[in-house]
């Protein structure tokens, strides 16, 4: 990309990420403030969200979707191949496969920590798009920092797994509330929520990249990702600006250089080992969030 491009491109990026970060606002705020006996109530088109029951202090495993076809992972399988490190380099594509792949538990849990450690790496991964992706990473921070605040706060214990975490804040009538006092902090559900959505989009994007052929352009990749998985949260001025600020991404064969693998064959399977791996947390996620009609929070 030229030095005369560059400019056209970077500030339309940056006006995105802008409109991006005012949008993300909306999350503690625009949301029905009906409540029914302590539990949040009919919202966006009358259907409500309910707690998972829970057996022994703990919410029931949600399996992935029946037609996914990708595998959840399990503890005590042997794992895939090992991902190439990068030496020198701040991402690095085996911690973050380590940390999904420790994320579901054999009863089919999230557990948070290891999920916002992978979310650590894939915020590295966002740092080497460009500067243009800086002001998201920083968004993305914010956010686990809330969750981590809850997973050290008076009410730890809740904040172990996910199930329990949504299954908490359902009860105390948290995750429906349209302002929060001020001594409270956001609720963990819906903040979640937006990093979830996120998964999806990077999950298809590196699904393409991991596909692609020489032909292929990653800008219109990573925008046919984001119109799949994002697009319809965002309005459309923020849409448009996406679209432009995805032409300041690397090229190609950059992005493969990522992940330190011998040739691009190897970068390919590698990506893709790392997108079933994702989508296999995310499947789990998704689910949960589905049986609790939390999906289409604003």
């Amino acid at each position: 990309m030229g030095p005369r491009r560059l400019p056209r491109v970077l500030l339309p990026a940056v006006a995105f990420l802008g409109l991006l970060f005012l949008s993300g606002l909306r999350l503690q705020v625009q949301l029905s403030a009906c409540v029914r006996g302590g539990w949040p109530c009919g919202w966006l088109g009358g259907r409500g969200a309910t707690a998972p029951p829970e057996q022994d202090g703990k919410p029931p495993h949600l399996s992935p979707t029946s037609g996914s076809r990708l595998p959840l992972p399990r503890h005590g399988t042997p794992p895939p191949p090992r991902a190439p490190r990068c030496p020198g380099q701040g991402f690095q594509i085996s911690n973050l496969l380590a940390a999904f792949r420790a994320c579901v538990t054999p009863e089919g849990e999230i557990l948070l920590q290891e999920y916002l450690a992978g979310w650590k790496e894939l915020i590295k991964l966002i740092d080497t798009l460009g500067a243009a992706f800086g002001l998201l990473a920083r968004e993305t921070q914010t956010k686990m920092e809330i969750l981590e605040g809850h997973r050290s706060g008076p009410h730890a214990p809740h904040y172990r797994t996910l199930q329990a975490m949504v299954a908490f804040e359902l009860r105390r009538g948290r995750v429906g509330l349209r302002v929060l006092p001020p001594d409270q902090p956001p609720s963990g559900s819906r903040t979640l929520l937006r990093l979830h959505r996120a998964l999806k989009w990077l999950e298809l994007f590196l699904g393409k990249l991991g596909r692609s052929g020489a032909e292929d352009d990653p800008s219109q990749l990573c925008a046919e990702a984001y119109q799949a998985a994002l697009a319809q949260y965002h309005s459309w001025w923020v849409q448009q600006a996406a679209g432009l600020a995805f032409l300041a991404l690397p090229s190609r064969r950059e992005l493969y250089g990522l992940v330190c693998a011998e040739g691009e064959r190897e970068a390919q399977a590698v990506l893709l080992e790392a997108v079933g791996t994702i989508a296999g947390v995310y499947n789990v996620t998704q689910q949960l969030y589905a049986a609790c009609g939390l999906l289409e929070l604003p």
